[in-house]
């Protein structure tokens, strides 16, 4: 009897977790469909790793910085620690929707952060806010009807996300 309670006391915050909705988008899922499109014709993809970033990074500390927004800019940057951008406008139709709807099935399970409108069109943004340090972690910006996904992963402050969105 005491072994059965003690599984069931080990498996009680498994299914706990289980049991709440998925809020952070996954890399790998993410990774998974943009690799399996990236050599579609019409569909163009950057990725920057750590090392990637890590240099824009340092490339941003030798800017001049008139007016503080190369600053904040750089204050930005330091939680990024990658950068994937997807654009598949040049694609094929079905190329377009198919990718459309994967990109679209794996972000309705998550939390959207904020939603902006863009000329009568929606730009989604995901991610997840740390409240106690002002903080999102993982931001991803999908714009379906401008065949457009962005992906920072890492932390930025919510304030510079919001500025990014209103542009």
């Amino acid at each position: 009897m005491k072994k059965y309670l003690l599984i069931l006391l080990l498996l009680l915050p498994l299914t706990a977790s289980a049991a709440r909705p998925a809020k952070r988008v996954s890399q790998a899922e993410l990774s998974s469909i943009v690799s399996e499109f990236r050599h579609a014709d019409g569909v163009e993809v950057v990725k920057l790793g750590r090392l990637a970033t890590a240099l824009v990074r340092g490339a941003a500390a030798h800017i001049d910085d008139e007016d503080g927004e190369v600053r904040e800019l750089r204050r930005a940057l330091r939680g990024i620690k990658g950068v994937t951008v997807m654009e598949y406008g040049g694609a094929a139709p079905d190329v377009r929707d198919r990718l459309s709807r994967r990109l679209s099935r794996v972000l309705d399970k998550r939390e959207v952060l904020m939603e902006v409108k863009d000329d009568g069109e929606k730009v989604q943004v995901f991610g997840i806010l740390d409240d106690a340090s002002g903080l999102v972690q993982d931001i991803i910006f999908f714009a379906p009807h401008e065949c457009t996904l962005a992906c920072l992963f890492g932390t930025l402050p919510l304030d510079f996300v919001g500025k990014i969105a209103a542009q």
